[in-house]
């Protein structure tokens, strides 16, 4: 399965650039970037997305209908300069996917004809898969069928990961019943997080997702999913959990250790991490005598016994740039033994060293 990180084109963040041990098989970009940043076109017409993005590997590019429509202010996603976009990264690499715009619901397959001689490959909603019955008999079957409007399914209160797959289960039967089992490969938008990463493996042919960014503000993500508040309780979806004692402290320290390590040092990450400087305050509590960066980081190298929750949320709560990358783990983390690591009873802690190292 191909896995994707999603990424604001203009990202000023890349962890990927680093020499990590794990990278994600391919990057999200969407096209709604360059609509509302004509200038980026322009550097990327000039130097080429690869080199933009800093990234060798594959692209997938999505049209940007999802966000335009999630977004307060108005993009017109007109599909003469979609169509423009489209040629320009078509004649930069080939290989770059490229999501037909899926928005409005009527122009689904109007704007996939549109599009077709640039070789899109083209988006169904999970509700209306009659759409591909369409696709296959005018056009042909497609390399890729992406699936869209999957993320709002699962927004509607709890049994969100049931309500997924058995959408997953109903297309892949759709498209079984179509003869198109040995000749599409299925892509699910969106719904990559770490929680869902292992089952999607054994059911699709790719899948994406952009939450290691979207909680990176104030939050970070677990390994085997859910997300943490990190020291103001943020609310975020219904959200306000803090990291807790015993296993999940255990693997955010491991996570940390393992950057600070493939980083050089923690205060290469971001200057934030000065060692003589005192850490971001928190909001949950009054901070008389707060520890400083270089403290911390020593308890985090040599003593991390005496790390406390309250310490990693100090740290973590330092810099933006962090939390990206432990969110850039966590989201990678099926590719590594923390996801061993994350099915331990807490009796079996004392395998936590011998799983990792």
């Amino acid at each position: 399965m191909i896995f994707a990180l999603g990424t604001p084109i203009n990202a000023r963040f890349r962890p990927w650039v680093y020499d990590w041990t794990i990278k994600p098989d391919a990057l999200m970009i969407s096209a709604i970037d360059f609509f509302t940043s004509p200038t980026t076109l322009e550097k990327v017409k000039k130097i080429g997305l690869h080199e933009f993005l800093g990234w060798d590997g594959q692209i997938i590019c999505d049209s940007g209908a999802f966000s335009a429509i999630n977004r307060k202010n108005k993009v017109d996603l007109n599909i003469e300069t979609l169509k423009a976009i489209y040629k320009e990264i078509t004649s930069q690499d080939p290989s770059i996917i490229k999501i037909t715009l899926d928005f409005p619901d009527d122009k689904i397959i109007t704007n996939y004809r549109e599009l077709y001689s640039l070789e899109v490959q083209p988006v169904v909603p999970h509700d209306r898969m009659e759409l591909f019955n369409d696709i296959i008999q005018h056009e042909g079957y497609p390399e890729w069928l992406f699936i869209g409007r999957l993320v709002p399914l699962m927004r509607k209160g709890g049994g969100h990961a049931n309500r997924l797959f058995s959408a997953i289960d109903n297309i892949k039967k759709h498209i079984k019943d179509q003869n198109g089992s040995e000749k599409v490969k299925l892509w699910t938008l969106g719904v990559g997080a770490p929680s869902l990463i292992n089952q999607l493996t054994e059911k699709v042919d790719g899948c994406d997702s952009a939450r290691w960014r979207i909680t990176a503000s104030n939050m970070v993500l677990l390994p085997k999913g859910g997300e943490r508040g990190v020291g103001n309780l943020t609310k975020w979806r219904g959200t306000h959990h803090r990291i807790s004692d015993g296993l999940e402290k255990d693997i955010v320290i491991r996570i940390l250790q393992e950057i600070d390590l493939k980083s050089g040092g923690l205060e290469h990450v971001d200057v934030s991490f000065t060692t003589d400087r005192t850490p971001k305050r928190l909001k949950t509590k009054a901070e008389n005598d707060l520890p400083t960066i270089g403290m911390l980081l020593d308890k985090l190298r040599e003593n991390k016994d005496q790390l406390s929750v309250y310490d990693l949320e100090l740290l973590l709560r330092t810099s933006g740039n962090l939390r990206l990358i432990f969110n850039y783990w966590s989201a990678l983390s099926f590719k590594t033994p923390l996801n061993e690591v994350t099915e331990l009873k807490e009796s079996k802690y004392k395998t936590l060293d011998s799983l990792l190292d």
